[in-house]
């Protein structure tokens, strides 16, 4: 089987200018997506540039199995909010329609445009266009004007990324979306967007995508397809989607109420998924690939208005039972943030901290522009979600700089209240519970509090795969190497062991972490939970009391750098690891700095 070929799409537009750039070594060596970004961002962004200028760059990643197995598209960049690596997948056909381009490395946009632009993709075709008509515009009216306008004038369905007024704004935690409510959430890749004038992504792509042997891909296809476990995963996943999750969560104190302060509340109850289900379902979808088909999207009138979008954990879990709300009022909010472009997990945290602040003075109705920041208060909520999109008022402008930069507007009472990991908000997952919580993961993540964090997601987030999808192809090849490695050979015409898969995670999973050691991130200033993960226990509702003491949660830690991280128990990367992976030119510039293990 002959090699296919890994095209870059680069734009740079600052020059105005695109090329298409052979990455097969690169893409050998990595994968795409995740992957290949840490090696990009490692050449092309100098060490300590401004996430917000024109210096960074974003990755719009795919690989060689997106949309055959692989379901995520995954944006790569410095983010905005951390200062480190930061990385935002999200689910839907624009990968697919990239692919189809076969632009299959994906899209690398470098500079910044003069004024706003969008980027405009047909196969070949590739324009920097003029968006000043759509700068303004809110999230729903951008897409849906976008594709109606290039329907128009092609005659095709265009895949849409697309940011909101927090991304123009430069919202720290402002986010991407494509069809209106898959969001490529997290650390700010919408600010990075927007800090290039870059309001939307529009790209159809007609040749299909390449494969080195056809035949030997659809026979695989056709075994996931028509397997029995695959079935069994598409009865679960299509039927709740991700609803079910908070309320399970919130009574076993594994998720925030009143700004994390509770294990268990009344408040919950107003959460339940089967009422949800049956009150709003409307249809179920899938992306190009799976059959879970997990996307359970909701519609719903009340006196207000129209809402629709999806309740999916770590979107409701930022505000719901963590602003004393249920399932009813947290869809309006759901629809809200959509619209404006934000990450509902970092801005519902953002939110529950400043009601908290409210409510003890630190923060006054002035300081909100006269808004009464009341605990379960909807339209309170509203009104100050508007307020951080556009920057308007003292406190708005402040929450919209994220946790770690506000303390400074708010003063050092503030930070108690904060529940935040890596100055990344933490509602979804309560650290205090050692079950599920998270604690661990997230206070050893190089990135921040959020999902993705170790070896396993480094490997998945470099092939596109999805968390809720890969179970069924474990269960009928076992591993997750294994079937990367066979769907990889017959995709690409490559000869991979297990081996050489289980090197390309790790040595992802090195070179992500040392992309933030080069940045500023160190274990051993940065790697610990929030002072209430210690000082405040929390009892669910069966009567089992979470809080992490901090000798054992320090000694914890060090096991889990070396035994499921294989760093060193200070949680560096091991300068052999780095040798032996091809990662050792990272040394010259992290040894100085004592981020060598």
């Amino acid at each position: 089987m002959a090699e296919i070929k890994m095209n870059l799409l680069e734009v740079d537009l600052t020059k105005g200018t695109h090329q298409v750039v052979d990455v097969t070594e690169d893409i050998k060596k990595y994968l795409g997506a995740r992957g290949l970004a840490n090696k990009l961002i490692w050449d092309l962004v100098p060490s300590g540039a401004d996430p917000l200028g024109p210096d960074n760059i974003l990755h719009i990643g795919v690989g060689p199995l997106t949309g055959l197995i692989g379901t995520k598209t995954v944006l790569s960049f410095i983010s905005p909010l951390t200062g480190w690596a930061g990385r935002s997948s999200v689910s839907g056909y624009f990968g697919d329609e990239v692919m189809k381009a076969q632009y299959n490395a994906g899209i690398l946009i470098k500079g910044k445009a003069k004024k706003p632009v969008y980027l405009y993709v047909w196969d070949d075709k590739v324009e920097i266009r003029d968006a000043s008509d759509l700068w303004g515009k809110w999230k729903l009216e951008t897409e849906t004007g976008l594709r109606d306008r290039l329907n128009q004038q092609t005659g095709e369905v265009f895949g849409v990324l697309c940011i909101g007024p927090a991304g123009e704004n430069l919202v720290r935690y402002s986010n991407v979306t494509t069809e209106f409510v898959h969001s490529a959430s997290k650390w700010g890749c919408g600010a990075v967007m927007g800090s290039k004038n870059l309001k939307a992504i529009a790209v159809k792509g007609t040749k299909g995508p390449l494969y080195s042997d056809h035949a030997k891909v659809w026979e695989l296809f056709q075994t996931y397809a028509t397997s029995s476990k695959t079935a069994l995963r598409k009865l679960g996943e299509n039927r709740w989607g991700h609803s079910k999750s908070p309320p399970l969560l919130l009574r076993y104190a594994a998720e925030g109420i009143k700004n994390n302060h509770f294990g268990y509340h009344e408040i919950v109850e107003k959460s339940n998924h089967l009422e949800h289900y049956l009150k709003y379902y409307a249809w179920t979808d899938g992306c190009p690939g799976c059959a879970a088909a997990c996307f359970v999207p909701f519609f719903k009138n009340s006196a207000r208005r129209a809402f629709g979008g999806e309740m999916r954990h770590d979107d409701v879990g930022g505000f719901n039972a963590n602003i004393m709300l249920g399932f009813d009022e947290t869809i309006e909010l759901s629809t809200l943030v959509d619209e404006l472009g934000m990450d509902s997990e970092e801005v519902g945290g953002i939110t529950a901290w400043a009601m908290d602040l409210y409510e003890h003075g630190i923060i006054s109705k002035e300081d909100l522009g006269g808004i009464d920041l009341q605990w379960g208060s909807v339209s309170a909520v509203c009104d100050l979600l508007k307020k951080i999109a556009y920057k308007e008022g003292r406190a708005p402008a402040a929450l919209a700089e994220g946790f770690r930069r506000a303390y400074e507007a708010f003063g050092e009472k503030s930070k108690w209240y904060a529940f935040e990991v890596h100055g990344c908000a933490a509602p979804t997952y309560d650290v205090r519970n050692k079950h599920v919580g998270n604690g661990l993961p997230f206070g050893t993540s190089h990135n921040g509090a959020r999902m993705g964090s170790g070896i396993g997601s480094a490997l998945l987030e470099a092939a596109t795969v999805c968390t809720f999808a890969i179970p069924p192809f474990v269960e009928i090849w076992n591993t997750q190497e294994e079937v990367l490695r066979v769907f990889l050979n017959a995709a690409c015409g490559w000869d991979m062991t297990v081996d050489d898969i289980k090197d390309i995670a790790l040595r992802n999973y090195y070179f992500n972490r040392c992309l933030s050691l080069r940045e500023g991130y160190h274990p051993a200033k940065d790697d610990y939970l929030p002072p209430r993960a210690y000082d405040e226990p929390i009892t669910d509702k069966y009567g089992t009391t979470w809080v992490w003491d901090r000798a054992e949660f320090e000694t914890a830690k060090r096991n889990y750098y070396v035994d499921t991280l294989r760093l060193t128990e200070n949680g560096l990367p091991p300068r052999e690891g780095l040798q032996q992976l091809g990662l050792d030119f990272v040394i010259p510039t992290l040894s100085p700095m004592g981020a060598i293990g």
